[in-house]
């Protein structure tokens, strides 16, 4: 995840979080619609998410998630898109399909696939308290 310019995520919370984490997304996911309805718990909890987009569990996926990263304003675009609200933007460079691909590399087989800062991989919903005693956990195995 390293390796991924911050700029090629949609990122929710203050760089400056005790925790970041990178959610591999769909915007066609009821569980990853789920979390994203509650990303203020999640800030309430100090982490951070970054969003990475993988299309992948309807048709309309892939062209709703590059209408979403090409959009003036990603963040109102993800909101609306997660709410189940169509996205219109003109086509730009976008980096939707590198993080697809990066996804199928990883062997991902799911939305929402969370990867923590050391690399771990959750699949499905997981709760904001939830998420962060397993960051804490993972925090202090240092």
């Amino acid at each position: 995840m390293d390796a991924l310019p911050e700029e090629e995520f949609i990122v929710y919370g203050p760089s400056d979080a005790k925790h970041t984490v990178t959610v591999f997304t769909d915007v066609n996911c009821p569980y990853c619609r789920q979390m994203h309805n509650e990303i203020e718990d999640y800030h309430l909890f100090d982490i951070r998410i970054r969003y990475a987009a993988f299309p992948s569990v309807h048709p309309d996926s892939l062209p709703q998630m590059e209408a979403v990263w090409c959009s003036e304003d990603p963040h109102r675009a993800l909101d609306e898109a997660k709410a189940g609200r169509p996205v219109a933007a003109e086509p730009c460079d976008n980096p939707v399909a590198d993080h697809l691909v990066l996804a199928q590399e990883m062997g991902f087989f799911g939305t929402p696939a969370i990867v923590t800062p050391k690399g771990e991989v959750r699949f499905g919903y997981v709760s904001a308290p939830d998420l962060a005693d397993l960051l804490e956990q993972e925090a202090g195995s240092n």
